[in-house]
């Protein structure tokens, strides 16, 4: 006769429905046994149930418990992504488990709570781990004795960099959101909205199930208001209109929402910033800081990569200042857009300040006689106002070819998505920036660097230059999605789409086997 290998395991477990063994008995049985705890966990969490349950003479955490006390840490669990920590790491088991076995489980993910919560849930690559991070028994037995969710909250909060004041704000943020508004699952497609009026239901249903509204019949009054707030957290604009990224903020869930949350807090951890002198921009808050001497110094709107165009992420050093630069056409943007301008008119190049050069002779040469599609020309642009690298251009290198630079396109910068280039970053007022730039340049030399006002004296002559900076300044390009801001939450659009596809390796996180 055939026995299934599964039929002694299930053998082994009928002492849980023993009603003549008390659940302590059961706890301390099961805990005994080697199959069971092996097939259901892992070493470590192993190790930490039974040192748990053996200090508690194996009572249960919660089963049979008082009534308060389940509440406290059903809240806790559910609203685990208010402490910055994602659902996926807190999944209770299927039906086929038991009781118990759900109590033990509530245990490992207050311990997993308490490890994320104050070591983060990154692996070394950036990446969420699949195998859950665990805290030792001494660190976690005091959140398992809180009576209070004050006591409970106040105990998490303490966690994680406590020296790191932007850490501290987006945690602090990301609780007062987390707390307040409902945690809608529903994540749909915006290409379904193409109408007003589907645009206009789908904002009266989210924002109701988000809790910006009570009722999916709000007067106008409140609708227009509610949808106002949303697009406040949502970094959009502050009109009523349903345009593609309001409608792409409005399909997304809050617990997606929370999730990327937990994914910046998290990257804010990772992060190592010495702010003696730093350039920081974040790409979906079109965003750039200057800090010197450990304080910010400037702050500016940048235009960033089209979706098709995407701003990579990078570490480098700016180097030099350049004004009135000159524009090398990358080979693409010739393919694809100056070249048809230039077989529509011929007098395109000439109207736009373009000449073509040969990549060994500088000299300009006879549009007519070239032929534009060989490899051995060069498109590049002579500086002025229309140059599309405005009149500045700060330099690093890098293996994109990117940098920062101006543009005559200032319009641009009262979008509140402003995601337009070909890759680079177009940087708002960039002579006040380099002239911050200059300022800081001048400290603790001997030789000193270019005076800061002498660029508005060289913008004024209007000639080609380039000013080396004598010393460099480390400049980081990042991605980080929802930031605090102005005492509130922002959740900015995903725009190249990266938190998503750094989130869906949560869907691998190991479940438990029951």
């Amino acid at each position: 006769m055939l026995i299934s290998c599964n039929q002694p395991q299930v053998r082994e477990k009928n002492f849980l429905k023993d009603p003549n063994l008390s659940n302590a008995e059961k706890i301390e049985r099961y805990l005994e046994s080697d199959s069971l705890m092996g097939k259901a966990f892992s070493p470590s969490e192993v190790k930490l149930l039974r040192t748990y349950y053996e200090q508690r003479d194996y009572q249960p955490f919660l089963l049979g418990q008082a009534s308060s006390k389940d509440s406290l840490f059903k809240v806790l669990f559910e609203r685990s992504l208010a402490f910055g920590i994602p659902q996926e790491y807190l999944e209770l088991p299927g039906k086929k488990a038991h009781p118990l076995e759900v109590d033990m489980v509530k245990v490992v993910h207050l311990a997993r709570m308490v490890e994320i919560r104050d070591k983060g849930f990154l692996d070394t690559s950036g990446r969420p781990k699949t195998v859950a991070p665990l805290a030792t028994f001494r660190k976690m037995n005091y959140l398992t004795k809180a009576t209070t969710f004050e006591s409970a909250k106040n105990y998490l909060l303490a966690l994680g960099p406590k020296s790191d004041t932007l850490f501290q704000q987006l945690s602090s943020q990301i609780l007062s959101f987390g707390m307040k508004y409902r945690l809608d699952t529903s994540n749909l497609s915006s290409k379904d909205f193409t109408t007003e009026e589907k645009r206009t239901a789908l904002a009266k249903l989210s924002l109701k199930n988000k809790g910006y509204l009570d009722t999916q019949q709000p007067s106008n009054t409140a609708f227009e208001s509610a949808l106002l707030l949303f697009k406040l957290h949502n970094g959009l604009d502050s009109t009523l209109q349903l345009n593609d990224y309001t409608v792409e903020a409005l399909c997304e869930s809050n617990v997606k929402k929370l999730t990327r949350a937990a994914l910046s807090l998290d990257k804010i951890r990772h992060r190592k910033n010495s702010y003696g002198r730093l350039v920081l921009i974040n790409l979906p808050e079109y965003t750039l800081y200057f800090y010197a001497n450990d304080s910010l110094k400037a702050k500016h709107r940048v235009v960033i990569g089209k979706r098709s165009n995407e701003t990579p992420e990078l570490e480098s050093e700016i180097r030099s200042i350049v004004i009135y630069p000159y524009w090398k056409v990358p080979a693409s943007i010739v393919k694809k857009e100056i070249m048809p301008e230039v077989r529509k008119n011929k007098n395109y190049l000439t109207k736009h300040h373009y000449t073509i050069r040969g990549y060994r002779d500088t000299s300009a040469l006879d549009v007519s006689k070239i032929n534009l599609n060989s490899n051995g020309y060069n498109i590049v642009q002579s500086p002025g106002k229309w140059n599309s690298l405005g009149v500045l251009k700060f330099e690093f290198n890098n293996r994109h070819s990117v940098y920062v630079h101006d543009t005559p396109q200032k319009a641009l910068f009262n979008r509140a998505v402003r995601s337009f280039s070909h890759g680079c970053m177009r940087c708002e007022f960039p002579a006040e920036l380099g002239k911050q730039f200059l300022t800081y340049d001048q400290e603790g030399r001997r030789k000193k660097s270019m005076r800061p006002d002498t660029l508005d004296t060289l913008l004024r002559v209007g000639k080609h230059n380039v000013f080396p900076l004598k010393t460099k300044i480390p400049i980081k390009v990042y991605y980080q999605t929802v930031c605090a801001s102005a005492n509130r939450l922002v959740f900015y659009i995903d725009i190249y789409g990266r938190d998503s596809q750094l989130l869906n390796s949560l869907k691998n996180v190991q479940k438990f086997n029951f």
